[in-house]
């Protein structure tokens, strides 16, 4: 087997150590690029490091990105274009799927417009609006913060009331404590289901191998009630 250079970054936080690992045990030469402060010691004694990832763009001859955060802006498909234009292979997104990631309302439209039923969802750039709306439309709602602060997953909230009373509440509180951060929110209408997600990998031009199927939540009433967890989900819909 030829020997390739690997070159691994993690722009943000150290998601990727296992496989930076794993290539470098198939001997393959492989350098590692940790940016949080607090990460940099994971992987130590296990794979090779470096202090400037760009440094090493030229003796890489396959570079990856584990995700889409530079610190705590999305864009690492900006950057994976910009080594694509180089001549470089790359592992990573586009300036496009920072933005699907980033807007969860243009997320949305584009799988209305390939036919995708979506859950229905609101955009607030404003909380004050955002409670208006649930208290003039009372139900179950789930809040899904926008920005750089839909990485902290404490913030993603399933409401549990009929009238929607604590979502309100929670709206008040994050107004109070996030509203300096939270570019704004998505409030769906929650439903009841199995969530699952799909997978999978594009080379540019098209999926390649197999499709993963994730199933992101209630597993435990998939695998121990699984007649009720998938009847209970009648259509399939994006959320």
């Amino acid at each position: 087997m030829d020997s390739e250079h690997f070159l691994f970054i993690s722009a943000d936080a150290a998601l990727i150590t296992d496989l930076a690992w794993q290539v470098h045990r198939e001997g393959h030469d492989v350098k590692y690029y940790i940016e949080g402060e607090s990460d940099k010691e994971i992987g130590d004694g296990f794979v090779p490091k470096t202090d400037d990832w760009r440094a090493e763009v030229e003796w890489a001859d396959v570079i990856i990105f584990d995700d889409i955060w530079v610190g705590s802006d999305i864009g690492t498909g900006k950057l994976a274009r910009e080594l694509r234009e180089q001549g470089k292979a790359v592992v990573g997104g586009t300036p496009n799927t920072d933005h699907l990631e980033e807007d969860r309302g243009y997320a949305m439209e584009i799988l209305e417009e390939h036919g995708v039923n979506t859950v229905e969802h609101h955009i607030f750039h404003d909380f004050d609006a955002g409670i208006q709306h649930v208290q003039e439309h009372p139900a179950p709602y789930v809040i899904k913060p926008l920005g750089e602060v839909q990485n902290v997953k404490r913030l993603l909230y399933v409401g549990n009331e009929d009238d929607g009373s604590d979502v309100v509440d929670v709206l008040k509180a994050y107004k109070k404590a996030w509203g300096h951060r939270m570019k704004g929110f998505q409030l769906q209408r929650k439903v009841e289901g199995v969530e699952v997600a799909v997978c999978g990998f594009f080379n540019g031009e098209e999926f390649i191998d197999q499709v993963n199927f994730n199933f992101e939540h209630h597993f435990g009433d998939l695998l121990y009630n699984p007649t009720a967890s998938v009847d209970a989900q009648t259509d399939i819909t994006a959320a």
